[in-house]
């Protein structure tokens, strides 16, 4: 896997970000949905309180069997039910009160005692009489009921519907316009006698959001996209570093087999001459006081030589790399990856940039994944060599494509490009162009090559730059080859 970009640490983040605070947002709703019922139904409470403890005075006045006038009754109920405005009797057809006669009131007590119980005869909007069966009357005045102070703080807006408009206890938030989500409920009062609807509103604005949990949940997911993406960073290294070791590992024993077998090739020729010599002396020999010495000198010597060939071709056996072990179908696009991965940081921090393009997608190349990553791995290193201290574009381009029976993997650059006169010495071992180099690179690269039935090949590019080319046997014989060319 590899690590997260930053373009994809932030879509990460945002993702992280927008679950937590839709979550958070919901759960804010939802507590402040149940603080808003809660609050309703307190104010709810406390107003129907109030209409039931007008009923009681109405019936503890009616079974009062001397009751007091209204007019010295009313200052005594007056410091206790500020809602209170007026009282007043109507025995027998006399009103006796303190303050005039409210029309329809006769036709009041004679419904309140059809019903059995105090009946509303509204003034206005605010204003209504209460009238029980008994005939006494209690004049209220709604907007008194309860005190604006008193009612629950989270409540925003109130009315209370007596006459035709609804009255408005409490209005906090007026005519508001402001983005959010409305809460509304309404309810009766409790009494039986006055049941007048009771409305509660409130819209959660902008004001009301939880930014500061927001905004912690935003700190608290950056970090922990922050932290995923440290450390998948620290695994993709240490992977990094393991392939690296690997990589460079097998390319020093491949370099240690070049170099043997070049030993070998270079020495085998003067000791297959001394051998040659040698017999010769023996054949000339004409002295025949020497001859047995010499002859005895000169075979001895022979041996030896024969000892010294046979010693440096059995190095040479065991140093020669052996075929690959394991021959099957492989994938260009997961061998490319695998490259990238390795080598982009570094490139990058050198100003280079690594392309791949493949021409042929369902075309796969038959070899040995580890020998081709080594091949892959040292012409990428070559062309970063030769593009140091090239100027702008800095680019290596890697293209597969299938071609007949084949597939080419060709790796070019935007350097110089190759002198002429080495061209033809590439992969010679021991040949190099550069002052630090051993010459055994390219030359492990064609081995390797050829032990998976592949070919080397170089050129130069117009109007700068190189190409080297693998082409390795495509897997599926000449039928995928051609399946892929119809495609």
């Amino acid at each position: 896997m590899n690590p997260l970009s930053r373009p994809g640490a932030l879509l990460c983040w945002l993702v992280l970000f927008c679950l937590g605070a839709v979550w958070i947002g919901r759960q804010e709703y939802l507590d402040q949905h149940e603080r808003f019922l809660q609050n309703t139904s307190v104010a709810q409470r406390m107003l129907s309180q109030k209409t039931v403890q007008h009923e009681a005075v109405l019936a503890t006045l009616a079974a009062l069997s001397h009751p007091p006038s209204p007019e010295r009754l009313f200052p005594s109920l007056r410091p206790a039910m500020p809602q209170l405005l007026g009282l007043g009797h109507l025995p027998g057809g006399a009103w006796s009160g303190s303050v005039a006669e409210p029309p329809g009131l006769p036709a009041a007590i004679e419904r309140a005692r059809q019903l059995d119980r105090p009946v509303v005869l509204p003034v206005d909007d605010a204003r209504y009489w209460l009238v029980a069966p008994s005939g006494w009357s209690l004049l209220l005045d709604a907007r008194q009921l309860v005190p604006a102070a008193d009612f629950p703080p989270g409540l925003a807006n109130l009315t209370l519907s007596v006459g035709t408009t609804p009255l408005r206890l409490l209005d906090k938030q007026p005519g508001t316009a402001a983005p959010g989500w409305s809460l509304a409920l309404q309810k009766p009062l409790g009494a039986a006698s006055q049941p007048f609807p009771m409305r509660s509103e409130l819209r959660l604005t902008p004001a009301t959001w939880p930014w500061a949990a927001w905004l912690a949940w935003a700190l608290a997911s950056a970090l922990l996209v922050a932290g995923a993406a440290a450390w998948q960073r620290s695994l993709a290294q240490a992977r990094r570093q393991q392939e690296q070791l690997r990589l460079g590992a097998m390319a020093r024993l491949g370099t240690l087999g070049e170099m043997a077998a070049g030993i070998a090739h270079e020495l085998n020729q003067p000791l297959t001459a001394i051998l040659a010599q040698t017999r010769a002396a023996e054949r000339l020999l004409d002295d025949e006081d020497e001859r047995p010495a010499v002859r005895h000198a000169l075979l001895a010597s022979a041996e030896q030589a024969k000892r010294a060939a046979d010693i440096i071709n059995r190095m040479r056996a065991l140093a020669q790399p052996s075929p690959p072990a394991r021959r099957e179908a492989l994938d260009p696009d997961a061998l490319v990856a695998s490259l990238r991965f390795l080598r982009e940081p570094e490139l990058a921090r050198q100003g280079i940039r690594l392309g791949w393009h493949n021409a042929s997608p369902g075309a796969r190349p038959r070899g040995d994944r580890v020998a081709l990553e080594q091949i892959l791995h040292n012409l990428v290193q070559n062309a970063a060599d030769a593009l140091a201290g090239a100027a702008a574009p800095r680019q290596i381009s890697i293209e597969g494509r299938a071609d007949g029976a084949d597939y080419l993997f060709s790796v070019s650059d935007t350097g110089p490009g190759i002198p002429a006169e080495a061209l033809p010495r590439l992969f010679a071992p021991f040949y190099t162009t550069r002052p630090q180099g051993m010459g055994l690179g390219l030359a492990l690269c064609d081995t390797l090559a050829g032990s998976m039935d592949g070919r080397m090949s170089a050129r130069n590019l117009s109007p700068s730059g190189a190409c080297f080319t693998v082409s390795l046997p495509l897997s599926g014989g000449p039928q995928a080859a051609a399946e892929i060319s119809h495609a």
